[in-house]
């Protein structure tokens, strides 16, 4: 099978992780995937905010984790037993689940493909990463978090200007446990129209 495929098929999302740091070039290789997404109109108008410190990672993750209301789980319907999300497990303190390392996106705010250009980028960092050995997890919410007091003064630190949003995070870190499993694809998504 071509390798691509391959890791777009085993790629899952990690929400359990060492505490150890990924390499400088396994980043360099994962940001630099995530450069070359494709993008509307060729903008290029993404930035990748990396963060590695702890406190504030974990900080920014408990923010975003009092964002989520209820829990969507079941037990028939869940998100991973393997890899519990924060709607699986009440417990869990961080949406960040521990990850070294976090990634923000933030894009132009009033660009109607911004929210487009981020999910595009986030999937080459992903797939990336998995490439590399590494783990991650794409999480929801980084506009909300980026409303907080911490979360305006982050982006204030990090030099990002407020004319862009913060669109999505991903977690990335070595995964610690049993690798998940993947779920039995959903039947009939595809419509072939001739």
């Amino acid at each position: 099978m071509n390798e691509v495929i391959k890791c777009m098929l085993e790629r899952r999302s990690i929400r359990k992780y060492r505490p150890e740091q990924i390499t400088e070039d396994e980043l360099d290789a994962i940001l630099l995937a995530g450069i070359h997404a494709p993008s509307a109109g060729n903008r290029q108008s993404v930035i990748i905010a990396v963060c590695q410190n702890e406190k504030v990672n974990f900080e920014l993750g408990r923010i975003n984790r009092s964002l989520f209301k209820g829990k969507m789980s079941t037990e028939k319907s869940y998100i991973s037993k393997e890899q519990p999300s924060i709607a699986d497990e009440a417990s869990i303190p961080s949406a960040f689940y521990g990850a070294p390392t976090v990634l923000t996106l933030f894009a132009p705010r009033n660009f109607l493909y911004s929210v487009a250009d981020c999910c595009v980028m986030a999937q080459n960092i992903m797939l990336a990463a998995h490439s590399v050995g590494v783990g991650s997890c794409f999480v929801a919410r980084a506009e909300d978090a980026f409303l907080s007091e911490l979360g305006r003064e982050l982006q204030k630190q990090w030099g990002v200007d407020e004319s862009y949003e913060a669109r999505v995070h991903i977690t990335l870190g070595y995964p610690d446990g049993t690798y998940p499993n993947g779920k039995p694809r959903k039947e009939n998504r595809i419509k072939r129209i001739s």
